[in-house]
């Protein structure tokens, strides 16, 4: 079953315009988000896999959110620290 919240994705990605191609014969769909000018801000193909659940769905879904955020140049102090703590990264003090 194929779980692609349209909603979800127009919701997140606002104001990006939110489009899916054919499905692919692998399975998989492309997803590509536009500005207001139609320039390709960012596509990706979502497997066939990653919409098996709402829950994989949404997960993918937050990976391309923090992957934008990432490629404008901003990330929340969440993010930080959780790149830090995966990483292994001791965070620089200054005394």
């Amino acid at each position: 079953m194929q779980h692609i919240n349209i909603d979800l994705l127009e919701k997140t990605f606002h104001p990006l315009r939110v489009s899916l191609g054919n499905r692919r014969p692998d399975g998989g769909i492309v997803l590509t988000l536009a500005d207001t000018t139609d320039v390709t801000a960012y596509s990706r193909v979502i497997h066939s896999k990653e919409v098996s659940s709402s829950d994989v769905f949404c997960r993918v879904v937050e990976d391309i959110r923090r992957e934008l955020s990432v490629r404008s140049g901003y990330l929340s102090t969440e993010i930080r620290k959780q790149l830090v703590e995966n990483a292994g990264v001791m965070p620089y003090i200054s005394d």
